[in-house]
């Protein structure tokens, strides 16, 4: 049964139908500039929105800097500010309005990401849809209620349930004011916008390259979060999603009998095993791949390897226990207090 039911969830995550993929919006990205000066020298103003409100930036940002060659391989030895449009991934993956739910659900899946932007006709974007969108309309639908199927995905556009506005920053920002905002509201990326178009995104995946290419010290156990939200193995798929959705978490850690961690379910399996049986174990979709990391390990280093592993959360272990983890909002705040 194991191996059908993670056969059954490769083939949903890895295809995309092609009425998604027109739904699919690519937003072209101009030349950016480096080093975020003008003609004459002075830095370029800095800041941070939603909806069209701009906040301030502390101006103690852009002291930080950082060896090119420490982030961009290949790239000559020199030091400069490090900038959102330094790291920022580009072009911009995007949903329209009546893209399905569905639909919207693929396109995250298959590009591993936990949201995309809604874009109109005129190219403005006008909110965000995210897998914890996704779980919060699954959970509410009737075959869900019932306890039919774990989760239940409706046939109904995503402007029906998007966030409405878009978290923005200048291409010119430091990344610790991106981080900073990151963090103030709890969101795990933030889109950089430039002449009022998207040109660009800031992750967490960009967080912990920031925390690795400043080279930030104290340990992991100084910014954990404390106590670990577990479940058992023996857990059902129903139970986990149930956890999930309770907590206001994006995973949980999956434990055996000894209390060691042995997996992560995230929102990630939860949508995935949505037509499965909801009395299925957690461990039949659960994903294996976790990192851990010993208390006292100090941030760039675990930064880094939860960059290179492409791991969304570090288990933090003392003595062979489980004792912390550190989210990707850990260290966004790390970064943003730097």
């Amino acid at each position: 049964m194991s191996i059908g039911v993670r056969r059954k969830l490769q083939a949903e995550t890895s295809s995309i139908d092609s009425s998604a993929m027109k739904s699919m919006k690519i937003v072209a990205r101009p030349p950016r500039d480096l080093d975020g000066l003008g003609a004459a020298g002075e830095t370029q103003p800095l800041h941070a929105s939603r909806k069209g409100c701009t906040k301030g930036l502390d101006k103690r940002d852009v002291r930080h800097v950082y060896d090119l060659a420490n982030v961009l391989p290949g790239a000559a030895h020199m030091t400069t500010p490090l900038l959102v449009s330094t790291l920022m991934k580009s072009p911009v993956l995007s949903v329209t309005p009546d893209t399905l739910v569905d639909e919207a659900y693929l396109l995250l899946a298959s590009r591993r990401i936990s949201s995309a932007p809604v874009v109109d006709e005129t190219g403005k974007a006008i909110g965000v849809v995210s897998l914890t969108d996704l779980l919060r309309i699954g959970r509410l639908q009737p075959a869900s209620l019932a306890g039919i199927q774990p989760i239940d995905l409706p046939t109904e556009p995503v402007s029906d349930h998007m966030h409405k506005g878009v978290i923005t920053v200048s291409p010119n920002a430091p990344v610790t004011a991106a981080a900073r905002v990151m963090a103030d509201e709890r969101v795990h990326r933030v889109y950089v916008e430039e002449a009022g178009k998207l040109v660009g995104v800031f992750s967490i995946e960009e967080v912990l390259s920031s925390v690795r290419a400043l080279r930030l010290e104290g340990s992991i156990g100084d910014v954990m979060t404390k106590p670990v939200i577990s479940l058992p193995l023996t857990a059902t798929i129903a139970e986990a999603t149930s956890r999930l959705d309770r907590a206001h978490v994006t995973g949980l850690v999956i434990v055996d009998e000894y209390r060691h961690p042995v997996g992560v379910f995230t929102q990630v399996e939860a949508l995935a095993a949505r037509s499965l049986d909801p009395s299925t174990k957690v461990e039949d979709v659960m994903n294996y791949g976790i990192l851990t990391q010993h208390v006292k390990t100090p941030l760039y280093r675990a930064a880094a390897h939860a960059f290179e592993s492409r791991a969304r959360r570090v288990l933090v272990l003392e003595n062979g226990e489980l004792v912390g983890v550190i989210t990707g909002l850990d260290f966004a705040r790390v970064l943003a207090a730097t």
